[in-house]
């Protein structure tokens, strides 16, 4: 009763008065039916006792970590580059040094047996920058050149960085921002072209070799670093070995671990991965600063039938002296941590998505859009939209959105951080002259369609689209006035531009309503789901999660809760369960058969969602069908193998047993047996772990890209027939 007291001060606040409710009232009923006062009844539940509650993470937060040009200068570096000839090479690395390394820093050149020329250059750079040079006369190897640099240095960190190298801007700041996120890291290094399993994107070349992966056509070293720390989360991902050829060390693990073996390693090969089992074995941790990248042009000191000849041998010395046993397992880990996996993904996309957003820039700039999105919380389609709008923002659109003033506080209460202009009006009669001040207005939900109606009736000259997100007839009873007023809405008004997000949609709607929109894509938040730092054990229990929504049938809530009932009463203490979005003392929630272990984390945000699957093994969706699938896309995204329906959209994302797991979610038997089996089979699930970072390639800026042409281009209008189709396990061409 409290809640409804509340409920209804807080509806007279809206509205003024008993009058004004009632007037509100019966408009609502009018344009939106029994279902919209429900749903307007439940969004004033939910503010009354909510209002007082903890605020939400904005939608668009990340886990705070430490950046780097918020690193505290007082600490001091030692760059210490070791030189055999290749002057070509050597003038590129130490002039990059200079240019791109922020001061205070301390540079140590070791001359390792150069000849006269690369000599005389290495001299006048050390008079001419403040260098400490140190000289071999003949040449002893990296090992021992290294090491009589490391005993020149005495700085807080020390960087020994290969003479074939390109360093980019911030580079420095990058890698001690890493080491100084947590004390416990010893060894540091950054993302590369050619950097064992730190290269990106590809690891191994088509020769079987290690990748060369060249710059694309008119880059530079630069340009790809800014890119690559554009894309990347900052969780600095702990490896079993770091790749010595750009290898920071902090100066207490150097003192715990010693320098380089020169014994073992004294040809220059292995040494740095010998460095990392003993500082493994000291306490401390390994990172990558995956925001960092230095170009690696590969050493000419040695030709590549010597190098792997040294290769080889200092990998035997290596398994020697620390069993192969546990170099395998360090090299394991290294090579299949999910991150690393993540950034390769998004950097094979670099160059495309930069080329996208150029083009954007170029030809939509400054145009004016508004999309009506009248929701509440943060989550789902929403979500969807608030990414895209950000991502045209950015390349320059003005992009807006307009919601109702009646969601106006609970919408800015979830999402507090927005930096989305927002409009609020009144009712749907105010949103026609709002609309007419930009060139497009684009609808989101069937009803909005029908608001729109007036400002296509007054010839007004803003373009009118509609982003069509579901077959949206299907959340209503087919007998109901609902059905029809979504099923409606597609055709409602001529020569609305309509687009969606998968094939299944897009088929879905034209046949049902002869109306085919155009593709876009799908797309999630990729800047926010990403994996953890850390590779989960195999020695703890599975973590499975899933979403359960009482109030939502397509989505198999009760199924849901079944299947993982059996699945717990099965494995027992091998799994842990989790759910999400319902509240545990949802009466729906609570009338499921609930006398199995399992935590209900609750309604969480977007950055809530992503910690949760970033702690999870496997995520089950068992909806009766899904239109794109953004909750598995975003699982499969932070490294999560995901079982999801057959039928709808995902199976356009998902190609089956490769990335992921379809099932035939009418048959609980066969959605019983598939869980089992990816639970039960650990090769399987990297596997589809490792595929399934294939998804991060839709991003909101590549469906952005497509919005624009669609709704500003010449093919916008919805066809009477469907155009693109589905090759390989993608979505149409034209997306």
């Amino acid at each position: 009763m409290k809640k409804l007291i509340d409920a209804a001060k807080l509806a007279i606040a809206y509205c003024g008065d008993l009058k004004g409710v009632a007037t509100r009232t019966v408009a609502v009923l009018r344009t939106e039916g029994l279902q919209g006062l429900w749903l307007r009844l439940r969004i004033l539940l939910d503010q009354s006792s909510n209002s007082k509650g903890p605020v939400p993470r904005p939608v668009f937060a990340r886990t705070r970590r430490i950046g780097y040009s918020s690193v505290p200068r007082t600490y001091t570096v030692d760059i210490i580059v070791c030189v055999h000839n290749a002057l070509d090479d050597t003038l590129r690395c130490l002039e990059s040094v200079a240019d791109n390394s922020s001061p205070p820093y301390n540079m140590v050149i070791v001359d390792d047996g150069s000849a006269d020329e690369t000599a005389l250059y290495i001299q006048r750079f050390a008079a001419e920058h403040g260098a400490q040079l140190i000289r071999n006369p003949t040449a002893l190897g990296y090992t021992f050149a290294a090491n009589m640099g490391l005993c020149a240095s005495s700085a807080d960190f020390v960087v020994l960085l290969n003479s074939d190298t390109i360093v980019s801007p911030s580079w420095l700041d990058r890698m001690i921002a890493c080491a100084l996120s947590d004390e416990a890291i010893g060894v540091v290094g950054p993302l590369s072209n050619t950097a064992s399993w730190q290269s990106v994107p590809r690891v191994i070349g088509a020769d079987g070799d290690w990748a060369g992966n060249p710059l694309p056509q008119s880059w530079t070293v630069a340009r790809m670093a800014a890119a690559v720390g554009r894309v990347a989360p900052r969780m600095y991902p702990r490896v079993g070995f770091v790749n010595g050829f750009c290898f920071l060390i902090r100066r207490a693990t150097l003192e715990a671990v010693g320098r380089f073996d020169e014994e073992g390693f004294g040809r220059g090969y292995g040494e740095e991965n010998d460095f990392c089992l003993r500082a493994v074995d000291a306490g401390w941790q390994l990172a990558i600063a995956e925001d960092a990248y230095v170009f690696h042009a590969q050493s000419k000191s040695y030709s590549p039938e010597r190098r792997h000849a040294l290769s080889h041998l200092a990998g035997e010395t290596l398994a020697r002296k620390h069993g192969d046993l546990r170099v395998f397992e360090r090299l394991r880990w290294t090579q299949n941590h999910p991150l690393l996996q993540y950034m390769r993904a998004r950097c094979a996309a670099i160059a495309e998505e930069s080329e996208l957003f150029d083009n954007m820039q170029q030809r939509f700039a400054g145009k004016r859009m508004l999309f009506v999105l009248p929701v509440t919380t943060s989550g789902g389609g929403g979500n969807v939209v608030l990414c895209e709008v950000l991502a045209l923002r950015r390349a320059g659109i003005d992009a807006e959105i307009a919601n109702l003033e009646f969601n106006r506080r609970l919408f800015e209460r979830h999402h507090p951080d927005l930096h989305i202009p927002a409009r609020y009006f009144r009712s749907p009669a105010e949103l026609s002259a709002l609309a007419s001040e930009f060139d497009a207005v684009v609808a989101s939900y069937h009803s909005t369609v029908e608001w729109l109606k007036p400002l296509a009736e007054a010839g007004m000259p803003t373009t009118i689209a509609y982003y069509v997100q579901d077959f949206e007839p299907y959340f209503f009873a087919s007998d109901s006035p609902e059905y029809r007023r979504a099923k409606d809405s597609y055709t409602d008004i001529a020569g609305m531009r309509l687009f969606t997000k998968t094939r299944w949609t897009r088929d879905t709607v034209g046949k049902q309503t002869g109306a085919y929109p155009e593709l876009i894509g799908p797309s999630y938040d990729v800047e926010n789901f990403y994996p953890g730092q850390y590779v989960r054990s195999p020695n703890t229990p599975l973590v499975i999660i899933a979403m359960v929504r009482p109030n939502s049938p397509r989505r198999s809530p009760e199924l849901t809760m079944r299947i993982l009932r059996r699945l717990k009463s099965r494995l027992g203490n091998s799994v842990v369960i989790n759910i999400f979005g319902t509240r545990s003392d949802d009466t729906g929630y609570l009338a499921f058969n609930r006398d199995f272990e399992h935590t209900c984390l609750g309604e969480l945000s977007s950055p809530e969602v992503a910690d949760a699957l970033r702690e999870s093994d496997v995520f089950l969706d068992l909806s009766s069908f899904q239109a794109m699938g953004l909750t598995a896309m975003e699982a499969m995204s932070s490294g999560v193998a995901v079982i999801g329906p057959q039928n709808g959209g995902l199976a356009e994302i998902i190609d089956d047993r490769k990335s992921g797991l379809l099932v035939d979610t009418t048959d609980e038997d066969a959605c019983f047996a598939t869980a089992c089996r990816l639970i039960a089979d650990r090769q399987l699930r990297e596997h589809l772990r490792d595929q399934a970072f294939s998804v991060t390639r839709w991003t909101p800026t590549r469906s952005a890209s497509r919005i624009l042409e669609i709704v500003f281009g010449d093919t916008g209008q919805a066809t009477s027939c469907p155009t693109g189709e589905k090759t390989g396990s993608g979505v149409a061409d034209e997306c």
